[in-house]
């Protein structure tokens, strides 16, 4: 039973170890993306005034 358990507990900690780098990775990305969406509205404006 202890053995059960004591694999049990690594697994679930592996899992929750594993979403968080994803949750993470995830955050960073959306954060990059946001950048990149700034960067190029501000080009469009630059853009669309010349004409």
């Amino acid at each position: 039973y202890l053995e059960r358990r004591r694999k049990n507990n690594e697994a679930a900690k592996k899992s929750r170890d594993l979403r968080r780098l994803k949750e993470e990775h995830m955050a960073k990305k959306a954060k990059l993306l946001e950048n990149e969406n700034v960067m190029l509205k501000a080009q469009i404006r630059t853009l669309a005034d010349e004409l």
